[in-house]
């Protein structure tokens, strides 16, 4: 499914036409709207409406002249989507709701003549406006709010939907859409970061689906593959999800973060293309894992053991544990800390272990996530900066965790690995996630003695640091499957 599309010759002057058409109805609609004053747009974003329109000719016209059959498709997803989201703003002024929902029957029955729905290139274009509007959801552009307003539609600047703290970079010129139950607002220079950043997921989505398959001979059983499979893809949407959601509290100290992120998705795709997919594995990642220095191993890893004691008296002196930075940092680390003493036991060669039980490793996995975990949960954390001692506690309840996490490592064999890998990474992203959104969506402080600025900031520092990890986690995983000779 990740290989190139069959070449058509879709530069047909019908095309065209039917294309055209849609946008006719479509600027009809919007001049009907003007004419009755059920669309108002305000003086100061008019170029910008109208503008709209030229860019819908630009996409129409690039979609006919075009031959690569992935743009074409990603092209027509947009389109739909576009045409879908307008129909739905237009309700409950049924008479623009039907020239808008004709440009869109127009849009799907065209793609539907061309490819057909059953078709890859089909599934190709479910999954780009799955993506494009799962992108436009997270970064809370379109948004419910019921009673918005009711005179009609309303196109205003974007400057009229943000904070007092004025608009950021990636927002600059857009347009904010208010209508009875909902708000949307977009920019040109945020519909290119999801649009590229949709595309990019759903290709590499097929091609670590195809890459797999391909590669199944070199991965035991197909569960584990099955699993290998879901779990790449998954740290594949949280990797590219990661700027659409920080959206939401955007400044300019975000977008370099935004960058680190579209950076991270297009080398997977590189690397797949040029690399996994042709049977070759990446020199880079092969140095860094499996460990190719025992000693070097040890000795780093030991004076990290050592170090983070001393690092936590020094701290409890100060009473940094009060600091949620601190006190996040020490829990997560005491839990890594206890996996590399195992893996130092292991190395020296003092145990081996071979775990072929799956509730066992489950259960495993899951007391080492709850022994660190838990001392995030509101009265724990309380015990525990109020308390050097309940403190120390949780820093030995974390390492006792990652000793457990550790043994399951060593025992689950080489192809368990790449899973624990990317598990491990995934777990300490999603909860930033869920700890940003419950701060941004809700305004709630989990931890009421942190403050809820600390906690978001907190969140976004958690999953930058994790981001990195997991991609190296995933494309650990991948480029030790490679099996030579393989092709897409």
């Amino acid at each position: 499914m990740s290989g190139e599309f069959h070449s058509l010759d879709h530069r047909s002057y019908h095309v065209l036409v039917f294309h055209l058409l849609g946008l006719v109805a479509t600027i009809i609609a919007a001049e009907i709207g003007l004419f009755s004053n059920t669309i108002i747009v305000d003086y100061n974003v008019q170029l910008q409406f109208y503008a709209i329109f030229a860019i819908l000719f630009a996409v129409i016209l690039t979609l006919w002249l075009v031959s690569w059959d992935k743009l074409k498709i990603f092209l027509s997803a947009a389109l739909i989507l576009f045409y879908g989201i307008l129909s739905v703003f237009s309700i409950p002024y049924y008479n623009l709701t039907i020239l808008f929902a004709i440009a869109l029957i127009l849009e799907i029955r065209e793609f539907h003549r061309l490819y057909g729905f059953r078709s890859r290139e089909g599934i190709w274009l479910a999954s780009l406006i799955t993506a494009l509007m799962a992108m436009i959801l997270l970064s809370g552009l379109l948004r419910v709010l019921p009673s918005a307003q009711g005179i009609g539609l309303l196109v205003a600047s974007i400057a009229d939907d943000v904070t007092s703290g004025g608009t950021p970079v990636l927002f600059m010129g857009g347009l904010v859409f208010f209508t009875q139950y909902l708000v949307f607002s977009i920019s040109i220079q945020a519909l290119l970061m999801f649009s590229i950043l949709s595309f990019l997921l759903v290709e590499n989505y097929f091609l670590i689906i195809s890459f797999i398959r391909g590669n199944s001979k070199s991965i035991i059983g197909g569960q584990v593959s099955g699993a290998l499979t879901v779990l790449s893809c998954q740290c594949e949407s949280i990797t590219a999800v990661f700027p659409s959601i920080v959206s939401l509290v955007l400044t300019a100290s975000i977008i370099p973060l935004i960058f680190e992120s579209i950076f991270l998705v297009f080398l997977t795709n590189i690397l797949l293309r040029r690399r996994y997919l042709l049977g070759k594995r990446s020199p880079l990642l092969d140095s860094i894992y499996p460990v190719k220095n025992a000693n070097a191993f040890i000795v780093l890893a030991s004076a990290t053991i050592i170090a983070l004691p001393l690092i936590e008296t020094i701290g409890v002196f100060y009473g940094l544990q009060s600091n949620l930075y601190f006190f996040g940092s020490l829990d997560f680390l005491m839990l890594v800390a206890g996996i590399l003493v195992v893996l130092i036991v292991e190395k020296s060669g003092m145990i081996r272990l071979h775990i072929r039980n799956i509730t066992a490793i489950i259960t495993g996995l899951t007391v080492s996530a709850v022994s660190m975990f838990a001392w995030f949960y509101p009265p724990f954390a309380l015990y525990a900066i109020s308390n050097g001692l309940v403190f120390a506690l949780m820093s030995i309840t974390s390492f006792a965790g990652g000793l457990v996490a550790g043994l399951v490592y060593i025992g689950v064999g080489k192809e368990g690995k790449k899973l624990f890998l990317e598990f491990m990474a995934m777990m300490f992203t999603m909860f930033a996630i869920v700890v940003f959104y419950v701060s941004i969506l809700t305004g709630y402080s989990i931890w009421g003695f942190f403050g809820i600025t600390e906690q978001v900031i907190f969140s976004i520092a958690v999953w930058v640091v994790t981001l990195p990890f997991m991609w190296f986690a995933t494309n650990i995983a991948l480029n030790s499957s490679v099996r030579k000779g393989a092709t897409p």
